[in-house]
């Protein structure tokens, strides 16, 4: 139920703000702000959608306190034998609150902003002692905090706060995913300030569904023979939280999950009881170079005669000196019938450099040395690198510098009887370093600044209507409706194709592809109360249409690149029901059923011989799940679901490249995912105070027909080739727990894969990757470990914090490693188990100035990150210091 409690009481000791204060702010840019408006705590202006299920008291005042954003507080007993009716719709906090309330005898009364104190005729008075000070007895205070909800979720469910995001927001946006039991993100440091989720070793392929405000912009960029990144693109200074749902659900096309994002809200700027607000944002990192044109790193000449440093790339900045730096700028208008809001964010931050501690690069003379490939060599003096990269220790990591501007506007109109429109726009422009995977796979190539950088221009607009009646439970209606225009351009990547001057363009003209992504759906929920038990029911229909082609020139610049020229489409329709009869059980099932339509319409400048363009797929499938939850005790819950779920080919995989032949017997992937669970929630483990969450599981998915790649001969032609597998399998565990007590919380997160298995034969499975497929470098850790921990004083003013993530080694080996040829078709990305500590320090100046220090990578690891298709250390330490007001 997400229930703590604690004594409240205010000491009135301010002893060391002033010191804080002066180290803070001496430390971070300076913005002011000024707010000439009083606080006035009435909850009646904004209308929020809530549907909480009818059951006792407590359970509905948690469920109403995550779902409004306060915390509401009431003396032991209070609501102790009393139930309520639920409430499903659109409402006003005190509205849902009087309802939730009805024929209980229960007041209530708005203590602040963000907190409402629930009391009974006799105890009315009870909370307050004579000299006005908080009365020191045992209050439960329950909700506000999305934190909690996975371990109230029969489900592998996680959720990324934005207070999270802000405290370990990295040097790239994948460090967000950083610390989440079994989600990473690949390419964390050659992802053009993309994401590309990974969830239990799936990724890709449109294997994880990522969402923005419920609009995708999910695409796929040719990195040669390592593969392909697959990224989506977002700004994390613009979220307010993550959730995120590991496994099929047949509401989403991700098999292996659904990572929902959340952009910043009204609500999220406006503070209860008045009508506008601003917040703006402002701060520095360090660590970090201007990129300069050409610059080597590492040894020139590595394995073959000479090691020859580079001159370049070891004048490692100041520890202290800002060299990168951010703001973002929100305004929000919200009235009773409307909101407005408006947000701007930029960032800039140049290529930054690797720790000190670890296998840097270093080379080491073995001698006279006899090397065999298709011939053999002999070399008097023959050097190797002992690092696990040819980056020296605190050295510039060439290309990754990264400059991102973001634009945000939302226009929400509520008509009445639950009837609201909201209209967005979202705008994310990008300049990235971005190597080409395939020219930096070992320790022995040697990296180089490219001169030009990739773009990524990005424009998403969307639609969403919502009926959401406070009278009825039948009625929960969403309908949205949204386009997005990618425009994604890189520096030329090959000299096979013609010249620029033939075709009349300048020197430097950039390459790439354009993407078109269509979506709707529309669904409704539905609840009701039966004599056999109460239901909840789910169901819609989703539409998903993507169109991506060359930018103009490309197929004649880029002859020998797997551009995909092609069109997909997808329609399906699910429901879901959870029937619960009694409080102790609950039932799940659901249906869905999908169909896809692929269209390849390469038509290359130099066609292969033997190849097939122009061609045509299409299929369908259904998919059902379902599940038991037990709650043998309160606050107690077991569950089992299981689901087999569909995944139509991507383009990727139903379009032709120049070296990428398609099969047309390439059929859907289907997954079959157990998932074993249990979540508990115990207060008073140390103390009457504290309160202890555990969410404890076991997952075990198999992959049918699991869509790979190989590299293929037929009638002579060799070639790149889609088929599927017989299957592949992925089993682990995973444990989740928060512990809080007062102002102290910690948070454990680990996991560890029992299994991870290809079978190209039901006959030959095998714990290795393959020679050619894409997932040589999507295997995950075989375990990893994050523990974070926070501590409040001087009456909430400051906050002190930090982390500790451990990651193991390769959950399995790359198999089959020159299965043709003498050498890897795909390099397996090395990396070492390392530790990474961070820590950060927030501090209060005024109720609208809030100033933070954070530290990452404290200990100045030298580190690979997983999942990477570069072999590149990850950044050293790097301070951060930034400035926060709101007015």
């Amino acid at each position: 139920m997400g229930v703590k409690t604690y004594r409240i009481g205010r000491s009135g000791a301010n002893t060391g703000r002033a010191f804080v204060a002066g180290l803070m702010v001496s430390t971070a840019i300076c913005i002011t702000a000024v707010s000439t408006s009083s606080t006035v705590f009435a909850q009646g202006v904004e209308t929020r959608s809530f549907s909480v299920p009818a059951g006792t008291l407590g359970d509905a005042l948690a469920a109403f306190g995550r779902q409004a954003g306060l915390q509401v507080s009431y003396l032991s007993g209070v609501v102790e034998g009393r139930s309520s009716a639920g409430l499903s719709g659109s409402a006003t906090k005190e509205q849902a609150l009087a309802r939730l309330l009805g024929g209980s005898g229960l007041s209530y009364r708005f203590s602040n902003d963000k907190s409402v104190v629930i009391t009974d005729a006799e105890g009315a008075a009870a909370f307050v002692n004579e000299d006005g000070s908080m009365l020191l007895d045992v209050i439960t205070v329950v909700g506000g905090n999305p934190s909690i909800m996975p371990y109230e979720t029969a489900a592998p469910t996680d959720y990324i706060s934005s207070e999270t995001i802000d405290h370990y927001r990295g040097s790239s946006p994948a460090d967000i995913f950083r610390g989440t039991p079994g989600v990473m993100s690949g390419e964390a440091r050659n992802g053009a300030g993309a994401v590309d989720v990974n969830i239990r070793g799936m990724q890709g392929m449109g294997r994880v569904a990522v969402t923005i405000d419920g609009a995708e912009n999910a695409t796929n960029v040719y990195q040669g023979y390592q593969g392909i990144s697959n990224r989506t693109y977002m700004d994390p200074d613009l979220l307010e939280g993550v959730e995120i749902s590991k496994g099929s659900d047949v509401s989403s096309r991700g098999i292996a999950g659904t990572v929902a994002m959340r952009t910043v809200d009204a609500g999220d700027i406006v503070e209860d009881g008045k009508w506008f607000g601003i917040r703006a944002k402002g701060g520095f990192g360090t660590n970090t170079s201007s990129p300069v044109d050409g610059a080597v790193g590492g040894y020139g000449g590595l394995s073959i005669y000479r090691a020859t440093p580079s001159e370049q790339g070891l004048d490692r900045p100041n520890p202290l000196e800002p060299t990168s730096g951010s703001v973002s700028l929100a305004a929000a208008v919200q009235r009773e019938n409307f909101d407005l809001l408006a947000a701007y964010a930029y960032r800039k931050q140049g290529n930054y450099h690797a720790g000190t501690n670890g296998k840097s690069a270093e080379a080491i003379d073995l001698g006279e040395q006899t090397v065999c490939t298709w011939i053999c060599t002999t070399y008097p003096n023959y050097y190797v690198n002992t690092g696990l990269t040819n980056y020296r220790a605190g050295e510039e990591v060439l290309n990754t510098q990264l400059e991102t501007k973001s634009f945000l506007a939302k226009a929400t109109g509520r008509f009445g009887d639950g009837h609201s429109i909201k209209l967005s726009y979202s705008g994310f422009r990008s300049e990235a370093g971005d190597r080409f995977a395939s020219q930096l796979t070992s320790n022995r190539s040697q990296p180089i600044q490219q001169a030009q950088t990739t773009g990524t221009k990005l424009d998403t607009f969307a639609a969403r209507y919502r009926w959401q009646p406070v009278d009825s439970d039948l009625i929960n209606l969403e309908a949205n409706l949204w386009r997005t225009n990618m425009e994604l351009r890189n520096p030329r990547r090959n000299e096979y194709g013609v010249s620029f001057a033939s075709l009349g363009l300048p020197e430097g003209y950039r390459t790439g592809s354009d993407i078109v992504m269509l979506g709707a759906d529309l669904k409704n929920k539905s609840n009701f109360d039966t004599r056999w038990g109460a239901f909840d029911l789910n169901y819609g229909l989703n539409f998903l249409r993507e169109d991506t082609k060359p930018s103009a020139f490309t197929k004649e610049l880029e002859t020998w690149l797997d551009y995909r020229d092609g069109e997909r489409q997808q329609v399906a329709a699910f429901s879901k029901a959870a029937w619960k009869p009694t409080d102790w059980l609950t039932v799940n099932a659901g249906l869905r059923y999908e169909r896809y339509w692929t269209q390849d319409r390469n038509d290359p400048y130099l066609p292969r011989p033997g190849y097939s363009y122009d061609n045509k797929t299409q299929g369908d499938g259904w998919s059902p799940s379902a599940g038991i939850t037990l709650e043998p005790l309160k606050n107690i819950q077991l569950y089992v679901n299981y689901s087999n779920v569909m995944r139509a080919p991507s383009l990727v995989e139903s379009g032709s490249g120049f070296t990428m032949n398609v099969s047309p017997e390439v059929t859907p992937e289907r997954a079959s995912n157990w998932e074993v669970g249990t979540n508990l929630i115990h207060k008073g483990i140390l103390s009457s105070e504290d309160t202890g969450m555990i969410k404890f599981g076991y997952f075990n998915w198999t992959i049918d027909d699991y869509i790979a790649r190989e590299w293929k001969t037929v009638g002579g032609i060799s070639s790149m080739h889609i088929y599927n597998l017989d299957k592949a399998k992925f089993s682990g565990l995973e444990l989740s727990g928060r512990y809080e007590w007062g102002g102290f919380m910690a948070e454990l997160g680990a996991n560890y894969y029992t299994n991870v298995e290809f079978c190209i034969t039901s006959d030959t499975c095998e714990n290795t990757s393959l020679y050619a497929d894409y997932a040589t470098n999507q295997v995950p850790p075989e375990y990893s470990v994050n523990l974070s921990v926070s501590k409040r004083f001087f009456d909430d003013a400051l906050t002190l914090g930090g982390r500790v993530t451990h990651i193991g080694p390769r959950a399995v080996d790359h198999g089959q490693v020159t299965a043709t040829g003498s050498s890897n078709f795909i390099s397996n990305i090395d990396w070492d188990p390392y530790t990474l500590v961070d820590a950060f320090a927030d501090y209060k100046v005024t109720d609208n100035l809030t100033a933070s220090l954070r530290v990452e990578n404290l200990t100045d690891q030298y580190y690979v990150d997983p999942l990477s298709l570069v072999q590149q250390p990850g950044p050293g330490r790097t301070f951060y210091a930034s400035l926060t007001a709101k007015f």
